[in-house]
């Protein structure tokens, strides 16, 4: 992995975080699932669910699904579309390549999930000609 590569992985956690600080007053998307299958809350459930996707090579498909399910009347289900984003961004680019996806989908896409909450505003944050 190059150094444009590097870069562009951190622009978009940082993205993520500036969206996280603003939106849901935190530093960092730790998203964890909790250890006990009856602890998951609805949004744990198709997180896990959407992660097993994307482990079986169907980006495009979690992504769908993602969409399908988010409930904008709980941030919750915001930290985990952000988690799920950087899930994705922490693949190699022959992964998302294979899978017939890129860098700049992420961004497209947590600034459409950002969009969905009411937040907006971070469409030029991450400069994706270099993507």
């Amino acid at each position: 992995m190059g150094y444009q590569d590097d870069y562009v992985m951190r622009t978009i956690t940082d993205l993520v975080r500036t969206i996280a600080g603003v939106a849901l007053g935190k530093n960092e998307i730790d998203y964890e699932l909790p250890s006990l299958d009856d602890a998951y809350t609805p949004a744990d459930r198709i997180y896990r669910h959407l992660k097993e996707m994307v482990d079986a090579g169907d980006i495009n498909g979690a992504e769908n699904e993602l969409y399908e399910a988010l409930d904008v009347t709980d941030r919750s289900y915001l930290e985990m579309a952000l988690a799920f984003y950087m899930y994705l961004n922490q693949l190699d680019d022959n992964t998302l390549y294979t899978a017939n996806y890129s860098r700049e989908e992420i961004v497209d896409g947590i600034n459409s999930v950002s969009a969905q909450f009411g937040i907006s505003g971070f469409e030029h944050f991450v400069d994706t000609t270099m993507v």
